[in-house]
This record gives C-alpha cells, structure tokens and sequence, in this order.
C-alpha cells in the first residue's frame, strides 16, 4: 500500500496501529458473525470479517517490509463488545460496529492527507464506508435512509448507552452519599436508609429528567415540522424560492435548481424532509419514545445505586464499609471501561479513569461527613 522508502518511526507506529486496528476488526466481527439471531446478519458480518483480514494482511506485508515489530495486543474493550453481542445478539452492539468503521475512516483520511497518498488509501477507505452503510441496513432491519451513517453515528448504541450511562450516574451518586454518610459516624441503619432514600431519588430524577427531556425534544421538533409543513401548504412560492436557493448554494445552476424544487414539491413530504434537514438542521425521522427513555433510565440508575448498599443489607460494621468501598471501586473501573465501547477510549485507561473520580467524589464526600460529624 504505501512505500517503506524514507519511513519515520512515527509511520510505523500508525501502520502497527492499522495493523492492530485490522485485527481487532476482523476477530469482532468473526465472533459476531457467531452471535447473530439471523443468518443474513450473520453472513453479512462474516462478508465483513474477511475484508477485514485482508486490510490486516495489507498493513501487515508493509509492517514486516519496514521491520516494524508486531501490532499492540487487542484492547480491553474489543472483547468487551463482543461479549456484549454474545450476551445480546449480534444486533445489539451494530450502533457500536458503525461507529468503529467511521472512526477507522476518519483515522485512514487524516493519514492519507498527511502523506499525500490519498489513491493508496482509496480502496480500504471505500471497503469501511461499505461496512457502515450495510452495517446501517441491518440495524434499519433492510429499510434504505438518505441520511448516511457517519451522519447518524451520534445515536449509536440506543438503549445500550442509556443504560451505562444511567448506571454510572447511580453508581457515583449515591457511592458518594453513603461515604458522606458513613463519614460522619452513624450507624448501619442510618447509612442503609440514607443509601436507599438516595436510591430512590436518584433514580426517580434522572427517569423524569429523561422522560422530559425527550419529550420536550419532541416537542420542538414537531412544532417546527407543524411550521413548516404550513408553509408549504399556504406558501408554497415561497418555499419553492427556499429549496431553489439551498440547491443554488450546492453548485447547481438557477434553472436545474428550480427543476429539483418543483420535483421535490410534487411530494410534500419529501420536500418537508429536505427543509427540515436543510433549513432547520433537524431529523424528520421521529426520535425513540420518551417513556422508554425514561424508564430505561431510570432502572439503570437504581441499579447503579444500589452497589454501594448490598453489603450494608448482609453484614454490618467496618466489613460492611470496606466491602461497600471494595465493590463500589471495582463497579466503577467495570463501567469505565464499559463506557469505552461507546467512546472508543481504550477500556483500561477508560475504566482507570472512572476508577479515580468515584475515589475522588468519595473521598471528598466521606471528608465533609466527617466534618459534619465532628461538628456533632
């Protein structure tokens, strides 16, 4: 693919990093090919995971070509992703494999635009953008978008990122209100108590806000889709000039932008898709239900903060706050990590991450429990 002639250290690192990012693809998308409910998926990964292999086999010849060493050892959070789509199916973690293929595309356009050989890149370039967009059709169970998927790749995940992200939000809070408590010295009941009304509440906040926020998104873009859906029943010259203008902005002529608008027109539905997109900067498509949002949620949240008070429910004293603490850090550093496979962190310095700001909230809580304790 590209000339070892003149390499730095530094273009050896990218291609080992290639190399590796290659591997990782095609073992998850073999395994995956395993774990799918259907077999047009799972053939279609399996399609995938070959292609894969041969990029890998690519940077590989031209690792070993400029004596670059092996590639660095699969992360963290590639096993993690396909244990979820074992535990799962397949069809859970495809949000997830879409947003690893643009990354890979991103990552292949900056090296080829650093280098100056953009040609050499185009065909693995063009392999991954194929892998998203089939990767999309799956997840829209065959039901073809206009909206390409490195354009929709925020949403990835679904259900799954809300219910890391709201166990996480459990797990932190409410770790950090019983360390609050247990720092001002009172007794297991009290802390039990403290931890379960925190439980509750916590839970019950973040489904509502959830819930609200949602709906309220909903809301908005629905008032604005209402807008615009009258303009073009009252004023259709009006958002002919529109449309004609948007298209006269994206190279085309007066006349071939009037021919488009008049064309869109004839179906006022696609033409209320274009000015959503286009002139509102909104998704025509509706958004996932707010009540599921929220009550998605809102357990995971309960769940998070309830990790914290299962030692406190079977045992008492200091083994119970040292086994609160042991579990609670441990939780920590499982969600952090778990958080990787939606920001395409590497899973050990994720979860590491994680792990010291559920210390630090502790310690900080525990220090002002304390405090008040003294106080007492």
């Amino acid at each position: 693919m590209t000339s070892v002639t003149g390499s730095t250290e530094s273009d050896r690192n990218l291609w080992r990093e290639n190399w590796r990012r290659e591997l990782e693809g095609a073992y998850l998308y073999d395994r995956l090919s395993a774990a799918a409910r259907t077999p047009g998926t799972g053939k279609a990964l399996a399609d995938m995971g070959e292609q894969e292999e041969q990029h890998a086999a690519l940077w590989e010849a031209l690792c070993r070509e400029a004596g670059a060493g092996e590639p660095p050892r699969r992360d963290l959070r590639v096993f993690l992703i396909a244990g979820l789509g074992r535990l799962l199916g397949a069809e859970a973690v495809l949000g997830v494999l879409i947003q690893d293929e643009l990354s890979d595309i991103l990552a292949y356009i900056d090296q080829a635009s650093a280098a100056g050989e953009k040609e050499r890149y185009a065909m693995v370039v063009g392999d991954e953008a194929d892998h998203a967009r089939s990767l999309q059709l799956l997840r829209d169970g065959g039901k073809r978008s206009d909206v390409e998927p490195w354009h929709r790749a925020a949403g990835a995940g679904g259900t799954l990122r809300q219910v890391v992200y709201g166990f996480n939000d459990g797990l932190t809070a409410n770790f950090g209100l019983v360390m609050g408590v247990i720092g001002a010295n009172v007794s297991d009941a009290v802390v039990l108590l403290a931890g379960l009304a925190g439980l509750l509440a916590d839970a019950l906040s973040m489904a509502s806000s959830g819930y609200l926020a949602a709906r309220s998104e909903d809301e908005v873009r629905q008032y604005h889709l209402k807008l615009e859906r009258a303009e073009l029943e009252f004023m259709p010259a009006e958002e002919r000039e529109e449309l004609a203008r948007q298209y006269q902005k994206k190279g085309l002529t007066q006349n071939e932008a009037y021919v488009v608008a008049d064309r869109l027109l004839r179906n006022p539905e696609v033409a209320l898709a274009q000015l959503a997109r286009e002139e509102l900067g909104i998704d025509p498509e509706p958004p996932g239900s707010p009540l599921q949002e929220g009550v998605v949620t809102g357990i995971a949240t309960g769940l998070g903060a309830f990790i914290p008070l299962i030692p406190f429910m079977l045992m008492q004293g200091a083994t119970a706050i040292w086994i609160a603490i042991l579990i609670s850090m441990l939780a920590h550093f499982v969600v952090g990590a778990g958080r990787a496979v939606f920001t395409g962190r590497p899973a050990l310095r994720s979860g590491l991450d994680m792990f010291v700001v559920g210390m630090g909230v502790a310690l900080a809580t525990y220090l002002i429990g304390l405090l008040f304790g003294l106080a007492l």
